[in-house]
Protein backbone atom coordinates (compact mmCIF):
# COMPACT_ATOMS: atom_id res chain seq x y z
CA UNK A 1 0.00 0.00 0.00
CA UNK A 2 1.35 2.93 -1.34
CA UNK A 3 0.61 6.37 1.83
CA UNK A 4 1.90 9.75 1.91
CA UNK A 5 2.40 9.03 5.88
CA UNK A 6 6.21 10.44 6.16
CA UNK A 7 4.67 13.25 3.96
CA UNK A 8 2.08 14.20 6.15
CA UNK A 9 3.75 13.41 9.43
CA UNK A 10 6.91 15.90 8.32
CA UNK A 11 4.69 18.62 7.36
CA UNK A 12 3.03 18.93 10.42
CA UNK A 13 6.35 18.81 12.44
CA UNK A 14 5.37 15.72 14.05
CA UNK A 15 7.93 13.21 15.02
CA UNK A 16 7.34 9.70 15.08
CA UNK A 17 7.69 9.40 19.04
CA UNK A 18 5.11 12.11 19.06
CA UNK A 19 2.65 10.56 16.55
CA UNK A 20 3.08 7.84 18.24
CA UNK A 21 1.89 9.22 22.04
CA UNK A 22 -0.50 10.83 19.90
CA UNK A 23 -2.41 7.95 18.34
CA UNK A 24 -1.31 4.97 20.44
CA UNK A 25 -0.04 3.16 17.62
CA UNK A 26 3.96 2.20 18.65
CA UNK A 27 6.95 3.90 17.11
CA UNK A 28 7.93 0.42 15.46
CA UNK A 29 4.77 0.17 13.66
CA UNK A 30 4.76 3.43 12.25
CA UNK A 31 8.21 2.80 10.86
CA UNK A 32 6.64 -0.04 8.73
CA UNK A 33 3.60 1.70 7.45
CA UNK A 34 5.57 4.54 6.73
CA UNK A 35 8.33 2.56 5.04
CA UNK A 36 5.68 0.40 3.06
CA UNK A 37 6.91 -2.67 5.24
CA UNK A 38 3.03 -3.63 6.13
CA UNK A 39 0.33 -3.36 3.95
CA UNK A 40 -1.79 -4.52 7.33
CA UNK A 41 -3.20 -1.47 9.01
CA UNK A 42 -6.46 -1.36 10.84
CA UNK A 43 -8.98 1.05 9.82
CA UNK A 44 -9.34 2.53 13.27
CA UNK A 45 -5.43 3.32 13.12
CA UNK A 46 -5.77 5.00 9.42
CA UNK A 47 -8.28 7.09 10.64
CA UNK A 48 -6.93 8.04 13.60
CA UNK A 49 -3.95 8.81 11.48
CA UNK A 50 -5.23 11.10 9.43
CA UNK A 51 -7.50 12.53 11.98
CA UNK A 52 -4.07 13.84 14.20
CA UNK A 53 -2.45 14.86 10.83
CA UNK A 54 -5.56 16.81 9.35
CA UNK A 55 -5.65 14.65 6.17
CA UNK A 56 -8.38 12.74 4.21
CA UNK A 57 -7.60 9.44 4.70
CA UNK A 58 -8.29 8.74 0.94
CA UNK A 59 -5.14 11.33 0.82
CA UNK A 60 -3.35 9.54 3.00
CA UNK A 61 -3.45 6.23 1.72
CA UNK A 62 -3.15 7.32 -1.67
CA UNK A 63 -7.11 5.65 -2.45
CA UNK A 64 -8.61 6.26 -5.67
Amino acid sequence: MENKLWYYRNKNNITLQELSRLSGISVAELNRIENGYTNDIMLSNAITLSKILHVDLYELFCIK
